[in-house]
Protein backbone atom coordinates (compact mmCIF):
# COMPACT_ATOMS: atom_id res chain seq x y z
CA UNK A 1 0.00 0.00 0.00
CA UNK A 2 0.94 3.65 -0.51
CA UNK A 3 1.20 5.76 1.53
CA UNK A 4 0.69 9.69 1.56
CA UNK A 5 3.32 11.87 2.05
CA UNK A 6 3.05 14.44 4.52
CA UNK A 7 5.74 17.17 4.38
CA UNK A 8 7.34 19.09 7.21
CA UNK A 9 6.09 22.75 8.09
CA UNK A 10 3.30 22.22 5.22
CA UNK A 11 -0.42 23.02 5.66
CA UNK A 12 -1.13 19.31 5.67
CA UNK A 13 0.77 18.88 8.67
CA UNK A 14 -1.39 21.26 10.30
CA UNK A 15 -4.52 18.97 9.98
CA UNK A 16 -2.20 16.24 11.43
CA UNK A 17 -2.24 17.24 15.10
CA UNK A 18 -6.40 17.00 15.71
CA UNK A 19 -6.08 13.56 13.82
CA UNK A 20 -3.99 12.26 15.88
CA UNK A 21 -6.08 13.82 18.73
CA UNK A 22 -9.29 11.63 17.61
CA UNK A 23 -6.88 8.99 17.50
CA UNK A 24 -5.77 8.96 20.89
CA UNK A 25 -8.97 9.84 22.20
CA UNK A 26 -10.98 6.89 20.42
CA UNK A 27 -7.88 4.48 22.07
CA UNK A 28 -8.06 6.00 25.51
CA UNK A 29 -11.97 7.16 26.09
CA UNK A 30 -13.72 4.67 23.99
CA UNK A 31 -16.78 5.34 26.19
CA UNK A 32 -16.93 9.09 25.89
CA UNK A 33 -15.65 9.26 21.85
CA UNK A 34 -15.63 6.89 19.40
CA UNK A 35 -13.67 7.29 16.13
CA UNK A 36 -12.87 3.99 13.68
CA UNK A 37 -11.73 6.65 10.65
CA UNK A 38 -9.12 8.01 12.15
CA UNK A 39 -6.90 5.53 13.21
CA UNK A 40 -7.19 3.96 9.35
CA UNK A 41 -6.17 7.92 8.10
CA UNK A 42 -4.01 7.99 10.48
CA UNK A 43 -2.24 4.26 8.93
CA UNK A 44 -2.37 5.27 5.77
CA UNK A 45 0.24 8.25 6.19
CA UNK A 46 3.75 8.52 5.90
CA UNK A 47 4.40 10.53 8.41
CA UNK A 48 6.79 10.48 11.93
CA UNK A 49 4.05 10.43 14.75
CA UNK A 50 7.00 10.07 17.29
CA UNK A 51 6.26 13.54 18.55
CA UNK A 52 3.00 13.71 18.88
CA UNK A 53 3.29 10.02 20.76
CA UNK A 54 5.97 11.76 23.15
CA UNK A 55 3.48 14.31 24.25
CA UNK A 56 0.17 12.07 24.36
CA UNK A 57 -0.11 11.00 28.25
CA UNK A 58 0.48 14.63 29.35
CA UNK A 59 -2.69 16.37 30.63
CA UNK A 60 -3.13 19.21 28.35
CA UNK A 61 -2.40 16.89 25.86
CA UNK A 62 -5.12 14.79 26.41
CA UNK A 63 -7.78 17.91 27.48
CA UNK A 64 -6.24 19.82 23.79
CA UNK A 65 -7.12 16.58 22.28
CA UNK A 66 -10.73 15.77 23.56
CA UNK A 67 -11.05 19.14 23.07
CA UNK A 68 -10.59 18.90 19.00
CA UNK A 69 -12.18 15.47 18.78
CA UNK A 70 -15.11 17.07 20.39
CA UNK A 71 -15.13 20.25 17.95
CA UNK A 72 -14.93 17.67 15.19
CA UNK A 73 -18.31 16.11 16.33
CA UNK A 74 -19.55 19.61 16.81
CA UNK A 75 -18.79 20.35 13.21
CA UNK A 76 -20.67 16.65 11.93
Amino acid sequence: MNKIHIEKNSVQETLIVPLFGRKMCAEKFPELYTDTSAKAFCEKLDYDFSELEKKQDTFFYEFGALEAAMRQLDMM
